[in-house]
This record gives C-alpha cells, sequence and structure tokens, in this order.
C-alpha cells in the first residue's frame, strides 16, 4: 500500500475520533453519523486549486478542525459582512 505524505497526521487524528468510513465519491473521510443525516447540512461542492487544497487541508489537521467547519465560518462572516 502506498503511503502519503499525510499518513502519520490523519493517523493521529483519527485516534481522537469517532469510527469513520470512506466516501467513495469525493474520497474523504467522514464521521459515520453527524453533517450528512442532519437536515440542517447540505452537502455542496467547489473547485479551488489543487495547491491550496492541500495547503488548507495541512493546517486543519495541524489544528484539529473539519474542512465543513472553515467553510461554514467563511461564508458566515462574509453574509455578516454584506449586511
Amino acid at each position: 500500500m502506498a503511503r502519503g505524505k499525510f499518513d502519520e497526521l490523519v493517523r493521529a487524528r483519527s485516534k481522537d475520533q469517532a469510527p469513520s468510513k470512506p466516501d467513495p465519491a469525493q474520497g474523504l473521510v467522514v464521521a459515520a453519523a453527524g453533517k450528512r443525516s442532519d437536515a440542517d447540512y447540505k452537502q455542496v461542492s467547489a473547485y479551488i486549486r489543487r495547491d491550496t487544497h492541500l495547503k488548507v487541508k495541512l493546517a486543519l489537521l495541524q489544528e484539529g478542525r473539519e474542512f465543513s467547519e472553515l467553510v461554514e465560518e467563511l461564508l458566515g462572516d462574509w453574509i455578516a459582512s454584506r449586511t
């Protein structure tokens, strides 16, 4: 099995979380129960530069945050700034 440069960070982070399962549609790991089954959440997608995505993933792993949390925070701040 090939090893990626973020494998150690992912393993360390996953020890602190609930069991997860792969999402074959996006190649992501998602929580077994959570936002996917919550009617208050909507799954969306966007195109971003590959290097930006890698930098964001690394920073979020180091901070112990989820990508969804970051997107929600940024979009909420943007909406608030428009009023």
